[in-house]
C-alpha cells in the first residue's frame, strides 16, 4: 500500500528505484496533498538513481548521521543544541534551510538575553552539520552564508596562589581535587570531568587528550603530569572503572557547580569562573619564566595568538636581548666621552 493512515495522518511506503523500502510520514491529513508529496518524493528518488542527482536528506537524518560520525564526547550540550534546532528544521530537508532561518535563530537567542559567544556556538554547530553534508556526504545542500557575531575581546582573569589555596580549602574533596588538577595541567573543565582511565599512563606520567570539540582542535596531544597531578590521579583509583573523577562513585558531568560557585563567593573572588583556572595556570607559567612557545605546546593551543595573550605577564624573556644593543653603545659612548674630555 503506497498510502495509509496512521493517527489521522497519511504515511507513504513504497520501493525506491534502488530497491530500498521508503517509509515516511507525509505530515498531512489531506489525502490529495499526501499523494502529491509521495509523487514528488518518488520523482526525486528516480532522478537520483537515473540522472545522478544528489539525494535529499532530512535535517533529523543529518543530525543522527553527524552525531554517529563525529562521536563528540560533550554530547549533553550537543543534544541540547539539536533539540533547539528542531523547532526550525524538524520537517525540513537540508536544501530547504535558508538564511532567514539563521536570522530567526540569532534574533530569538539574543532576545533570550544570551551572549554573542553563546549564539556563535549554536551557529558553529549548524555550520558543522551543513558543511559536512555538503562536502562529505554529497547530498543536496547549499549552506547559507553564516556570519558569526562579534565577540568581546577574550579576557584573562586569574588568581594568585594564596587566593587559589583559599578557594580549594572551601571546596568539597572531589571538587578540590578537580580544581587542583586544573591548576596543575591547564585542562578545560570537560577534559577533566570526562577524563577516562584509558587516557592515563602513570608509567609515563602523562594523559592523552583526543582532538574534538571539547579540545577545540582536531589534533590529539599529550599532557605531562606534575608530581601533584600524579598524586591526585592516584587518589582516584578504585572509585570508578571508567572515569577518573567522580562523586559518590559516579562519573561527574560538571565541575562548575553550585558548590564551586559558592566557594568562589566565600573566598571573596569576584568574576571568577572554572575556565579561569586555565588562565591562572597559564599566567603562573609565564610568571615563572616558561617560554610562550613551550606554553603553547603544554596547553594544546593551535593558534599562537591565543597563548600570546599571556606574554604581558612577564618581560624576563626579553631581558637577555636588551644588552646586545647597549654593549655596542658602551664603546661608542666611552670614545665620545674621552674625546670630549680631551677637547676641554
Amino acid at each position: 500500500m503506497s498510502l495509509y493512515l496512521r493517527n489521522n495522518v497519511w504515511w507513504t511506503r513504497f520501493i525506491a528505484p534502488d530497491g530500498k523500502i521508503v517509509q515516511r510520514s507525509t505530515k498531512t491529513e489531506n489525502r490529495r496533498q499526501a499523494q502529491e508529496y509521495m509523487d514528488l518524493l518518488k520523482a526525486d528518488l528516480w532522478r537520483v538513481q537515473h540522472l545522478g542527482e544528489r539525494p535529499r536528506l532530512l535535517w533529523q537524518e543529518a543530525v543522527v548521521r553527524f552525531m554517529r560520525e563525529t562521536q563528540n564526547k560533550d554530547q549533553y550540550n550537543e543534544i541540547r543544541m539539536f533539540r533547539y534546532f528542531d523547532k526550525y528544521f524538524r520537517d525540513k530537508y537540508l536544501d530547504e534551510i535558508r538564511r532567514m532561518h539563521v536570522d530567526a535563530i540569532i534574533q530569538e537567542k539574543l532576545e533570550d538575553g544570551v551572549s554573542n559567544a553563546t549564539v556563535n556556538r549554536y551557529l558553529q554547530k549548524l555550520k558543522a552539520v551543513l558543511n559536512k553534508a555538503h562536502k562529505e556526504w554529497e547530498v543536496k545542500c547549499s549552506p547559507p552564508y553564516i556570519k558569526l557575531l562579534k565577540e568581546p575581546k577574550k579576557r584573562v582573569r586569574w588568581i594568585t596562589e594564596p587566593e587559589a589555596e583559599r578557594l580549594i580549602s572551601l571546596l568539597p574533596e572531589h571538587l578540590a581535587d578537580m580544581v587542583t588538577f586544573a591548576l596543575e595541567t591547564g585542562l578545560r573543565e570537560s577534559n577533566i570531568t570526562l577524563l577516562r582511565w584509558d587516557q592515563v599512563d602513570l608509567s609515563q606520567r602523562a594523559i592523552f587528550i583526543e582532538g574534538d570539540d571539547i579540545l577545540k582542535s582536531d589534533k590529539a596531544f599529550v599532557v605531562p603530569l606534575s608530581d601533584m597531578a600524579v598524586e591526585i590521579i592516584r587518589r582516584q583509583v578504585g572509585k570508578n572503572r571508567e572515569r577518573v573523577f567522580t562523586y559518590k562513585g559516579k562519573g561527574v558531568r560538571r565541575a562548575n557547580t553550585y558548590a564551586f560557585k559558592n566557594a568562589v563567593k566565600a573566598a571573596g573572588l569576584e568574576n571568577f569562573r572554572f575556565h579561569d583556572l586555565r588562565h591562572t595556570w597559564a599566567t603562573w607559567h609565564v610568571q615563572r619564566g616558561t617560554p610562550i612557545e613551550i606554553l603553547q605546546e603544554l596547553g594544546g593551543w593551535s593558534d599562537y595568538k591565543m597563548v600570546k595573550r599571556y606574554a604581558h605577564f612577564t618581560h624576563q624573556h626579553l631581558q637577555q636581548y636588551v644588552d646586545r644593543v647597549q654593549s655596542g653603545l658602551t664603546t661608542k659612548l666611552s670614545t665620545v666621552t674621552t674625546l670630549g674630555n680631551f677637547r676641554k
